[in-house]
């Protein structure tokens, strides 16, 4: 059985740029051991050959799926919002000018929506006269996952992680006992879509990325190819957000590195050279 596991681990790998260890194989298992069942697969020696065979779209995405699920919340870690709202979108306003008054925010791996909902409502209370200047593209590997999130329903429960109490009569519709669903005008700046971060061509152009707790699921070489890409998604003089124990920094020198508050966040710097700026 455990030969089977290591096999489904490259295939996922080969499939997503997803990098599974050792210590993930009693996750991996438990996170799958419902679709055994489902698909009448007696162990995962059937697993992984039905995964490589790849002619089941549908099991392969259920398979992608599972492995790639992770935590979210609405305003999880509140401090970036903070610095999104009090540096990062005044900085990039004051760069812009009169140029071009748009904003292009791009959310990566956003798995069922909240991050990037977030960060629209969190940008239409504090600037509504620029909220049809935003536009927010938001991305998860997962298609499940992604067509949730284009929904825009969510369960009490889920709303009661993190949005606070007066967001929810402002912003949601309810739906039915117990769901919500996030306003037209609020979903209305945001494009949802499929992207599998190493093999599909990245957005452009971005004045903001936000890409957290992504990068440990990459081997060092996926991890590197990860980041030169979203420099190059990057426009000049724009921002970068990674989770809290992640860094850019060994991968690239053309980053300053920022704090507000408890959040750290990069700009990228066109000097080629790296700087912590404390409180800046």
């Amino acid at each position: 059985m455990l030969d089977a596991t290591f096999e489904l681990m490259d295939a996922i790998k080969q499939a997503t740029g997803i990098s599974l260890t050792e210590e993930k194989i009693y996750l991996l298992e438990s996170r799958l051991s419902d679709i055994l069942a489902d698909y009448n697969l007696s162990d995962f020696g059937q697993l992984s050959k039905k995964f490589k065979e790849g002619s089941d779209l549908e099991f392969r995405e259920r398979v992608i799926e599972r492995v790639t699920t992770h935590e979210t919340r609405f305003f999880r870690d509140e401090s970036i919002f903070g610095a999104i709202l009090e540096r990062i979108i005044p900085e990039i306003l004051e760069r812009k000018q009169q140029k071009d008054p748009k904003i292009k925010i791009w959310s990566a791996a956003c798995s069922t929506g909240q991050e990037p909902y977030s960060v629209a409502i969190s940008i239409h209370e504090r600037y509504p006269h620029l909220f049809k200047n935003i536009s927010i593209t938001a991305t998860d590997i997962a298609k499940d996952t992604i067509e949730k999130a284009k929904g825009g329903v969510f369960s009490a429960f889920e709303i009661g992680r993190g949005l606070p109490e007066a967001h929810l009569a402002k912003y949601f519709d309810p739906v039915s006992k117990g769901l919500y669903r996030v306003n037209d005008e609020i979903r209305s700046i945001i494009e949802f879509k499929q992207h599998n971060l190493i093999y599909d061509p990245y957005p452009s152009g971005c004045d903001l990325i936000l890409c957290r707790n992504v990068s440990y699921y990459f081997d060092q070489q996926e991890r590197k190819s990860l980041f030169n890409k979203i420099e190059k998604a990057l426009d000049q003089d724009s921002f970068l957000i990674l989770g809290s124990a992640e860094s850019i920094s060994e991968y690239s020198k053309n980053f300053i590195i920022r704090e507000f508050g408890l959040c750290r966040f990069y700009e990228l710097n066109p000097s080629n050279f790296t700087l912590f700026i404390k409180g800046a």
